[in-house]
């Protein structure tokens, strides 16, 4: 079915004062619509929450190019992007931030941050890591960051539960700068439900908080839910923070950007999974070190126009 497009009546959270909140958005497996859904809740987290330090929302893709949507998303592509920063050494990261940001427009507000590989090619760049090692430095200039990752964290759960490495969500988790609350992405599938299930029991295995993690059921195709797919939402109903059941659309299947349309931005589903989200993470936790002035998100002279074509049925 259609997901629900009336418009929800949703007040705004201050994050004054407060860590930033994190939030990597995850899957077991590709075509699920993970970059779909974090577009979407980046711009719900855009609209819906506030900070008096007008610190930024960004969506931090660790995509590279041709691998990833976001290049063709932007509304204002920066001279460089993440495969410049990844290059960055310490000291020059916070120059070189600005210059490798691109921004999206949001309705009624600022433009979004979106940091994704742009600029000049980099022959070395294969992706940037879905965890703190790569997007920390950028925390001190956001309250939010949305954390579009890849579909390999089922595997890193299997692998730390076989004390392996920590997985993306883990080492968010365990981070005490930053409020962290995960998203994992899956359709209704039998399959895609099986293996939400396995990795679900293998992040209990670990020791994450389980109610930091919220599931998105993304019927992403339109085929509903079969029976094995129920029982096996019904298994996780109680293991999780949330599950939040995405509506089917075909307008989100395109490939321009999902937000561009109204109607899009006034989903309730897509309202219920911010508020899932802003819930998971809000735990208690002590008063942040005093952040330096955040950088203007506005748009500057190493930012280029990039106009999107306009679809002929709009």
């Amino acid at each position: 079915m259609k997901g629900d497009k009336r418009t929800p009546d949703c007040e705004s959270v201050s994050l004054d004062g407060r860590y930033p909140l994190v939030v990597p958005v995850m899957s077991a497996a590709g075509g699920v619509g993970r970059s779909t859904v974090a577009a979407l809740l980046a711009v719900g987290l855009h609209q819906r929450t506030t900070d008096s330090k007008d610190r930024a929302v960004a969506l931090c893709d660790c995509q590279p190019r041709c691998a990833s949507p976001w290049p063709g998303w932007l509304d204002h592509t920066a001279e460089h992007g993440t495969s410049w920063l990844a290059a960055c050494a310490a000291e020059q990261f916070g120059r070189e931030v600005r210059r490798s940001t691109s921004a999206i427009e949001v309705p009624g507000g600022r433009p979004m941050w979106v940091l994704t590989d742009s600029g000049p090619l980099a022959g070395g760049f294969a992706g940037a890591d879905p965890g703190p090692l790569a997007w920390t430095p950028v925390m001190r200039y956001l309250r939010a960051a949305v954390i579009d990752a890849d579909p390999l964290e089922g595997f890193r759960l299997a692998r730390q539960q076989a004390s392996g490495d920590m997985s993306t969500a883990a080492a968010w988790m365990a981070l005490p700068s930053v409020r962290t609350a995960a998203v994992w992405v899956t359709d209704t599938s039998p399959a895609g439900m099986a293996r939400t299930l396995e990795a679900m029991t293998a992040a209990e295995a670990c020791g994450l908080p389980m109610r930091q993690v919220v599931i998105a059921v993304n019927d992403c195709r339109g085929h509903g839910w079969l029976a094995r797919s129920r029982s096996r939402r019904t298994l996780l109903a109680d293991r999780v923070g949330a599950i939040v059941d995405i509506g089917h659309d075909a307008a989100l299947r395109r490939d321009d950007w999902p937000c561009r349309q109204p109607e899009q931005l006034n989903r309730r589903d897509i309202a219920a999974l911010t508020t899932a989200v802003l819930t998971a993470a809000d735990r208690p936790e002590a008063s942040p070190a005093a952040a330096p002035s955040p950088l203007s998100a506005e748009r500057t002279s190493w930012h280029v126009s990039t106009p999107r074509p306009v679809p002929a049925n709009s």
